[in-house]
């Protein structure tokens, strides 16, 4: 099963188009090609039939889709077409074609799985109601709809086993859109294990190390006993701590930077500070020096007035 914790998203919805509700669905799961646009589109034929190619085939050859719809048929035979089928035979039939997408996966055909799982979600969302319409007339095949419980599950089954094809073929992107997607639903603990650990693998691939470290590590709280959990988290734990250690590092190396350049800054401060102060004391000196001669230069003038006074009296 792909389910199991051995390989790591995409919401789907622009992955595939939604199945014509004019024509039956056959039980080989291939959807329709896309109906033309309308009068007002600007496509020409070729193009038109160009993306119907696409919507039909995917990313596989027509002969590579051939032998999917082929082997489609061997594991699910069925007399009955998808149109005429309950709704119970409907759920069984989706269960079914995403566990084809399975065998497609452990016999490494991950384009065969992703078709599968991308098919199996597309017929959950437009196909269950296949040839009901609402009171006005409108095919509800054609509406979004609100999704049952069962729906949910399988399609968040399915997000999370397309992330696990698409880290196979190392498109990581598309494992954190799928995977991302998965987790948007409510799903069980194991599941949601699983997603976080492919969503994970991919982060770690492309050099988001905190992202990875934050998904594995809820990983493990999900599912504390799965080997390769531990495994990758140890990986990713080693990393993610020496960038935490890197950056108190560089953090503590702008803070020591930061520290000199302030007592660079007080260390002049403080010199011209001393500079001021001495340039005053200086002139306090002087001032008191000249205070000081002025007061001798007085002192001798006085000598000088009172010696010469005596000399006119005394004669001498």
């Amino acid at each position: 099963m792909v389910d199991a914790m051995e390989a790591p998203m995409n919401t789907g919805d622009d992955l595939y188009p939604p199945s014509s509700t004019s024509a039956s669905v056959s039980v080989t799961g291939s959807p329709p090609p896309l109906v033309p646009a309308g009068q007002g589109s600007d496509m020409t034929k070729d193009e038109v039939r160009e993306q119907a190619k696409q919507a039909v085939l995917g990313r596989l050859t027509k002969e590579e889709e051939e032998e999917r719809s082929t082997r489609n048929k061997e594991m699910l035979p069925s007399e009955k077409n998808l149109g005429h089928m309950t709704l119970e035979e409907k759920f069984d039939f989706a269960r079914r074609y995403k566990e084809a997408g399975n065998v497609f996966f452990k016999e490494k055909k991950y384009e065969f799985a992703l078709k599968n799982y991308t098919e199996t979600i597309t017929y959950l969302r437009h196909g269950l109601r296949m040839g009901q319409t609402n009171s006005e007339g409108v095919p509800l095949g054609a509406m979004r709809q609100e999704l049952d419980p069962e729906s949910k599950e399988i399609i968040a089954s399915c997000q999370s086993n397309m992330a696990a094809c698409a880290l196979k073929l190392g498109r990581m992107e598309d494992v954190v859109k799928h995977a991302s997607a998965a987790l948007d639903q409510d799903i069980k603990e194991g599941a949601k294990a699983r997603a976080l650990f492919r969503r994970s693998k991919a982060y770690h691939a492309m050099g988001k190390v905190e992202e990875a470290h934050a998904d594995v590590a809820e990983a493990a709280r999900e599912a504390p006993g799965d080997k390769a959990v531990q495994q990758h988290l140890q990986v990713v734990g080693r990393e993610f701590r020496e960038l935490k250690k890197k950056e108190r590092e560089a953090a503590r190396t702008l803070w020591q930077g930061k520290l000199k350049q302030e007592e660079g800054a007080d260390t002049t401060e403080e010199k011209k500070t001393k500079e001021g102060k001495g340039r005053g004391q200086g002139e306090d000196e002087a001032a008191e020096t000249g205070q000081s001669q002025g007061g001798f230069l007085n002192l001798g003038f006085v000598w000088r007035a009172i010696r010469g006074l005596f000399a006119g009296i005394f004669g001498g």
